[in-house]
């Protein structure tokens, strides 16, 4: 007797065929992908002037060659420490290089990528101070703040949004100095969202720590090559995204999230993931690598475990080690020096534009510019796209109050040649639009 009871209620079953093609062969299911592959717009480097994450960046021939060796070709944990010491002894280099450009103590082999990392930080902090309250910038990546409130929802913890100073567009320390009491933490980036390298970032940290706070910075790696690091004016955590050092634009992603912290064992002890370490031999004659922290639950601490993060992007970690190694300290200098002057070039270029404004104009910027358009921006934009330039994300949606403003981004193939085609493509659609 069949005693299967159907868990689908008669009123909710399709009651018709669906509407599905024929089957076909290979070659014409190829046909079909590649004519449906065809309608995709495809945008030059020089021409995408995007402000968020995936970044167009200049990946070296070596990464591809040097990361592609079988040893390296898994991102998969290396539980087997003594017939993985190749993978980890990289994975320490990264951990390594991570620690010396944001001036903490200690890095991990990586996340999934910065609004993890930021999620992750952030709970770190509620644990490490036992408060139930975080300040984050109201002005931040949309898609980053919402994995942030996904995440710290199941702690039922208070997330205050603090502004910026409307002039300078810095981080409003009045309203953080305001709000902060009992706060686990507070998160600010430099450069900002909007680009803007934050000259009271020292100011904001010591007003932090006078109230016992932690302060998480969120950066974005290359442009350490020119302005301090984080762990000089006393950031507790480090998050950030190095998608760009080691992988080009594809679908959204994949990412690579960097996280530090200071040389603290109880935060070290709450780091996410996993920590590889170097150690050596009793009698001291052998070095080796090891899995010398592991945060996970599947086989370490179960029910204990400070972070579901597990298997991650290590071979992104892999790559950008490579990548940042192969630049070292003057190419990455060098590389962030270009692009905050290709970000002063267009800005320069762009005000030459009637009906274009730069919002906050007295700032520095690196990479990201907010813009203010007095014309119908979205004919501009439309115009644009169809001329072959992805230009700017208009943010009025996420900010009203930055109404026909749109936020462009500058990378290093935007040199003098590019930012001319830009401009005179912009100046010749306003003259009909």
């Amino acid at each position: 007797m069949n005693n299967f009871v159907d868990p689908v209620p008669e009123t909710l079953k399709i009651k018709t065929r669906l509407n599905l093609p024929k089957p076909n062969g290979e070659y014409h299911v190829l046909s079909l992908i590649e004519n449906i592959l065809s309608k995709n717009k495809i945008y030059e480097q020089k021409k995408s002037f995007m402000p968020d994450y995936p970044y167009f960046s200049y990946i070296p021939s070596a990464v591809d060659y040097i990361s592609s060796a079988t040893e390296l070709l898994t991102s998969y944990t290396p539980y087997q420490a003594e017939i993985s010491q190749g993978l980890l002894q990289i994975l320490f280099e990264y951990q390594s290089l991570i620690c010396e450009l944001t001036g903490m103590d200690v890095a991990n082999a990586s996340l999934y990528d910065h609004s993890t990392a930021l999620s992750e930080a952030l709970l770190m902090a509620i644990k490490y101070t036992g408060r139930n309250k975080v300040l984050i910038p109201k002005y931040m990546r949309h898609e980053r703040k919402q994995v942030v409130y996904s995440y710290l929802r199941a702690y039922n913890c208070q997330i205050y949004e603090y502004g910026i100073d409307s002039k300078s567009g810095f981080l409003n320390i009045e309203e953080i100095e305001e709000n902060i009491k009992d706060a686990a933490a507070i998160y600010g980036e430099n450069p900002t969202y909007f680009g803007i390298i934050d000259q009271n970032i020292i100011k904001i940290s010591e007003t932090i720590h006078k109230y016992g706070s932690l302060f998480v910075v969120g950066i974005e790696p290359i442009s350490l090559g020119i302005i301090r690091e984080p762990g000089s004016y006393g950031a507790d955590i480090v998050v950030g995204e190095a998608q760009h050092l080691s992988i080009n634009p594809c679908f959204g992603g994949p990412s690579l999230g960097i996280i530090a912290c200071k040389d603290d064992i109880r935060l070290i002890h709450l780091l996410p993931g996993r920590i590889i370490g170097l150690t050596n031999t009793l009698d001291k004659s052998e070095e080796g690598f090891v899995l010398a922290l592991q945060a996970r639950e599947q086989h370490i601490k179960r029910e204990k475990a400070t972070s579901n993060i597990t298997t991650n992007t290590s071979w992104l970690a892999v790559r950008a080690a490579i990548h940042i190694a192969l630049l070292g300290k003057t190419g990455l200098k060098k590389l962030a020096t270009r692009i905050y002057y290709n970000t002063k070039n267009f800005i320069q270029r762009i005000r030459e534009i009637d009906g274009f404004e730069v919002v906050f104009s007295n700032s520095n910027y690196f990479r990201n510019v907010l813009l203010k358009l007095d014309k119908d921006y979205v004919d501009i934009l439309d115009n644009l796209y169809k001329k072959g330039f992805a230009f700017g994300k208009n943010i009025s949606k996420y900010f009203p109050e930055f109404n026909h403003c749109i936020l462009v981004g500058i990378n290093e193939f935007h040199d003098n040649d590019a930012i001319n085609e830009l401009v005179n493509e912009i100046k010749s659609i306003i003259s009909y639009v």
